[in-house]
């Protein structure tokens, strides 16, 4: 390989390592024109909450044209947790669709906004406390089969909506994400200044504590399911796994026609000569 080769091939690689590391940094919060971050000594709940979040939110929760309000039926603390520890809040531009990604908070400062937002009197759920281990595993399969899986798929690696919407994976989703995700229904509409249940992509269900362990230890079962029936070809689900099964025996039934087809020509070659 040249040294021009060599050069291209490292300048390639900076670009790419480049875009990797812009693409993993967490969204900035949103800031009107000329407004900058300040730092702060102490993130307290509420310091961090009038800095990142009030210019969406409202200084007290009560929303703005930009963002949903906090101290009604959508939040009670699970909604706010949700969207934080996913990484779905902030935007940089509240007219984006929230997507999961990096948070920008550590644990004990998305507690610390979250126990501040429930100081706003909000009459939504508050942040679950499920309990995968005591949860039936056969009955959390039967529930997510019938609730979840015709937009998470079947195994739990997501997909797109014939509507576009693209459902997310549910293999990194910790055991309190899951539960929240069925209280607060995410997917509101960040320009609604009241947004309520049944507004957003996902419904809200209505489980009880039973049935809220019982679906998130199946999820929890789908990251590493027992696979008896051989390769699981990345979880993609049985459709997937039966259309590869098929294309292979096919191949394999072509293969073995055409063997059998060589060895007739030669036995009749043999024959007259």
């Amino acid at each position: 390989m040249g040294r021009r080769s060599r050069l291209v091939l490292a300048v390639a690689g900076l670009a790419l390592a480049g875009v990797a590391c812009t693409t993993s940094q967490p969204a900035s919060p949103y800031r009107p024109p000329g407004v900058t971050p300040e730092t702060v000594d102490e993130p307290t709940g509420a310091v961090l909450y009038q800095r990142d979040c009030a210019w969406c939110h409202g200084s007290a929760g009560d929303g703005t044209s930009f963002g949903p309000n906090l101290d009604g039926d959508l939040d009670g603390g699970a909604y706010t947790y949700f969207m934080l520890a996913t990484g779905r809040m902030p935007l940089e531009d509240p007219n984006e669709e929230a997507r999961r990604g990096e948070p920008r908070y550590d644990v004990a400062e998305v507690a610390a906004i979250v126990e501040h937002v429930e100081t706003f009197g909000g009459t939504g759920p508050g942040v679950p406390a499920p309990e995968p281990g005591r949860g039936d595993l056969a009955r959390g399969a039967e529930l997510y089969l019938e609730n979840c899986a015709a937009c998470h798929s079947s195994t739990g690696v997501g997909g797109a909506l014939t509507s576009g919407e693209v459902v997310p994976p549910l293999r990194h989703s910790s055991p309190v994400e899951v539960a929240a995700a069925m209280l607060v229904g995410p997917g509101c509409p960040n320009t609604s200044p009241t947004c309520g249940p049944g507004e957003g992509a996902m419904p809200r269900f209505e489980f009880d504590e039973e049935e809220t362990n019982a679906i998130v230890r199946y999820v929890e079962y789908l990251r590493n399911p027992v696979e008896e029936g051989g390769a699981p070809i990345g979880f993609v689900g049985p459709v997937v796994e039966g259309a590869v099964a098929l294309g292979v025996g096919l191949v394999a039934l072509l293969i073995v026609i055409r063997w059998i087809g060589t060895r007739t020509e030669r036995a009749k070659g043999r024959e007259h000569g």
